[in-house]
Formats: C-alpha cells, structure tokens, sequence
C-alpha cells in the first residue's frame, strides 16, 4: 500500500476490483457469443438458409447484443468509481444478472443457425 492509503480506502477498492473483474469476464463471455451470433449469416449459413441467425435481422439482433454488452460493462465500470461497497456489490450482481440474459439471448441466436 501506498503511504497515502488506508485500509478503510482498500476493502472498496478490492471490492470493486473483484467485481469489475467479474463484470468484465462474464462481458468477455457474452460479447464473444453475440460477435458469433452477429456473423453467422457470414459463415456457417447457406445461400437458401433461412433460420433467424442467417437473415440480416439476425445480424442486426447481434448487433445490438454486442452494443449492450458494451454497454453494460461501461455503466457498471463508470458507475462503481468511488461508491461504497455496498452499492458496488448490488450493481455487480444486477450487471451479471443483465450480462447473463444477453448470453443466453446470443446463444439463442445461434442455436438458429
């Protein structure tokens, strides 16, 4: 620790450490398989395929997975800064919680294909 830090600072500190890790794990996870989802219809589909995944709406859907994911982990990064560590602990969980249904919503998407 630096001379000009307490403990009292360093517990938020780790706690929001801790969590924008998990934070940016669980976004890492999502935005990789709303990318996968957002270039299907580029890789895996065939010319007459007409599943969700394959059609530009689908691109579009993934699209906008991928901006909420980003969107997500931004909030969550900016917002935590110099909060105590009870609000960084309910604004983690609510961004895994969001970040788990953009997941299971990308993996939706590609099970379409």
């Amino acid at each position: 620790m630096g001379r000009h830090s307490n403990s009292a600072e360093a517990a938020p500190r780790a706690v929001r450490g801790t969590t924008l890790l998990l934070v940016w794990l669980a976004g890492i996870g999502a935005g990789l398989f709303a990318l996968l989802g957002a270039a299907a219809k580029y890789t895996t589909c065939s010319s007459k395929a007409t599943t969700l995944a394959c059609r530009s709406s689908g691109t579009t859907l993934g699209g906008v997975l991928v901006v909420a994911v980003v969107a997500v982990v931004t909030t969550i990064t900016v917002a935590t800064h110099g909060r105590d560590r009870r609000w960084i602990m309910i604004a983690g969980v609510i961004a895994l919680a969001l970040l788990a249904a953009l997941f299971i919503a990308s993996r939706a998407l590609l099970s379409t294909v």
